[in-house]
């Protein structure tokens, strides 16, 4: 969704809460090789550190920015998995062509107090993100060095408050990402991906709704509704320094014209930018390999 941006940030942001409950996931860097031809570890442990900036929530135009470092355990399970290719997956079913999982995202909070247009309201909460998962692997082409990938993501998640627990709201999330790998060096990959962003009535009240304590002569009352909160293109590099060492660079334009509350007080941009860099430092992987 806007304020998750892309699967960049994502996953940056999902290092973050997962690394409270001590597991943290990687970037999609870690992710797929399998599907290069090279055989993924079962377990692996490293380090990471992130840096992140982009809107403080979505359509804002003040910006918010985080960096940080801690360490990650990945687990690659034939049913479960903890930090691979997303926060935590459970696979319900799967073949070559579809899979069905749940899978989460995250994202992180934003002081109104910094917010010049959210000055006097509510902070917005570090937020989860859980749900199915339904992908299709839609079509697959080699060339010389390189294999090419392009699947469609449905996406149905709740998003919850990690401060309360409370649920605000809901979000559908059709994706259609195309990832071009290299057969012959591991974790070398491109991706570009399109994110098309639903929200419910809740969801988007949380963000965009103005009540009457909070009214003031730049802020007019609003009730925002349910429908379209916009779409987001993204692009990411994953290289690999050395065996131990990766980098994984992206950024994407969010792009909100068009969204069902541009009329909020609280809606300022129609385009917006984000992007981030994580390093990662993987120091063991287990001799078992990932059983797909």
């Amino acid at each position: 969704m806007p304020l998750r941006k892309n699967n960049l940030t994502n996953r940056l942001l999902q290092f973050v809460w997962l690394g409270l409950m001590g597991a943290l996931l990687p970037m999609p860097v870690l992710a797929t090789d399998s599907a290069q031809g090279f055989k993924d570890p079962l377990w692996e442990v490293g380090l990471v550190t992130a840096a992140f900036s982009g809107p403080a929530y979505p359509a804002a135009n003040d910006e918010t920015t985080a960096a940080f470092a801690s360490p990650f355990v990945i687990y690659r399970g034939p049913i479960f998995s903890v930090g691979d290719e997303g926060a935590l997956r459970a696979l319900a079913f799967a073949n070559d062509t579809v899979e069905l999982d749940l899978s989460l995202g995250a994202s992180l909070p934003a002081d109104s107090e910094d917010d010049a247009d959210r000055e006097g309201m509510p902070d917005l909460d570090f937020l989860f993100e859980i749900g199915p998962q339904l992908i299709w692997h839609a079509a697959q082409h080699d060339f010389k060095r390189w294999r090419g990938e392009f699947d469609i993501k449905l996406r149905a998640r709740s998003v919850i408050s990690l401060v309360d627990f409370d649920t605000h709201g809901f979000l559908f999330e059709p994706t259609f990402v195309y990832e071009l790998k290299s057969k012959t060096r591991r974790h070398l990959s491109w991706q570009a991906d399109l994110e098309l962003l639903y929200g419910n009535k809740r969801l988007n009240r949380y963000f965009y709704d103005v009540a009457a304590p909070y009214v003031t002569d730049n802020r007019a009352l609003y009730q925002a509704d349910n429908g379209y909160m916009g779409a987001e293109i993204g692009v990411g590099l994953s290289y690999p320094v050395n065996d131990n060492l990766r980098l994984f660079v992206g950024g994407n334009v969010e792009l909100y014209d068009g969204a069902a509350n541009q009329d909020s007080p609280l809606f300022k941009e129609d385009v917006a930018y984000s992007g981030g860099l994580v390093l990662v430092y993987s120091f063991y992987e287990s001799e078992a390999r990932a059983p797909r």
